[in-house]
């Protein structure tokens, strides 16, 4: 013999599980769009990072330049003062960056900080370049903040990414 048991819900259980369906819908919804939020600022980080990586190898007086301060040579001489401090700006534009939270110090290290350090030694460069003027106080604030990383830096996956 079946026996069968009557459930009654009243309407005060239904308010409460209509309720909780509600919550844990919008605690859901809410979740997503934190993780939508996240994913979108990385988006924007890595777009401004690869733009700045573009305009360091898209640019051919910055990739001549690059090649003299690896190589050294004697096409300094094709070289403007206004190239060159074009060059160092934008270093200081990815200083900018790294200051705002925008790249970690290590990527704006392992991406940036070699020829940031190569340029502060260069003779070429130092020409221009006036240490105690507060208008070059952020590259030269870079090139110590680099020349730190370059010091402690080991490979590490975890740590260079946007």
């Amino acid at each position: 013999m079946l026996i069968r048991s009557r459930m009654t819900i009243t309407l005060e259980q239904a308010k409460d599980g209509a309720s909780l369906i509600v919550t844990i819908v919008g605690l859901a919804t809410l979740i997503k769009g934190v993780i939508e939020y996240v994913h979108q600022g990385t988006q924007k980080r890595a777009e401004r990072f690869l733009e700045m990586r573009q305009r360091l190898h898209g640019n051919p007086n910055f990739t001549l330049i690059c090649n003299l301060l690896e190589n050294g040579g004697d096409g300094w001489a094709t070289v403007s003062d206004w190239d060159k401090m074009e060059f160092l700006g934008l270093y200081e534009e990815v200083a900018l960056m790294l200051n705002s939270g925008l790249i970690s110090p290590t990527v704006a290290h392992y991406m940036f900080g070699y020829f940031a350090i190569k340029c502060s030694e260069n003779e070429h460069f130092k020409k221009i370049i006036n240490h105690k003027s507060p208008y070059w106080a952020l590259f030269n604030d870079f090139v110590v903040r680099m020349k730190q990383e370059d010091e402690r830096f080991s490979f590490s996956r975890r740590k260079l990414r946007f």
